[in-house]
């Protein structure tokens, strides 16, 4: 990824004193300030994105949903109707 091109920008507004904590991040961990910006906003987003797909469950929940699994009912004629049609959609 170090070879691709970069075009893409993204310009914001800061305070002077968020602008003065940034550069000085940057300047100690020996990163440019886009550097520095890009490695810490792209690993936020990461951490996002992956909290956001998680499902964290408790332990009386994790018992209804295996509970569910393991005993499941006998799928009704609304259900085998609706997987008709999506079969047919395919």
């Amino acid at each position: 990824m170090a070879n691709t091109l970069k075009k893409q920008r993204i310009d914001l507004r800061l305070s002077p004193e968020d602008k003065s904590l940034i550069e000085n991040a940057a300047s100690i961990s020996n990163l440019t300030i886009s550097q520095f910006m890009l490695a810490s906003a792209s690993a936020r987003a990461a951490e996002v994105i992956e909290q956001h797909q998680r499902i964290v469950l408790n332990e009386a929940s994790w018992k209804r949903v295996t509970e569910a699994i393991s005993n499941s009912p006998e799928p009704n004629e609304k259900l085998k109707q609706a997987a008709r049609s999506l079969q047919n959609m395919e």
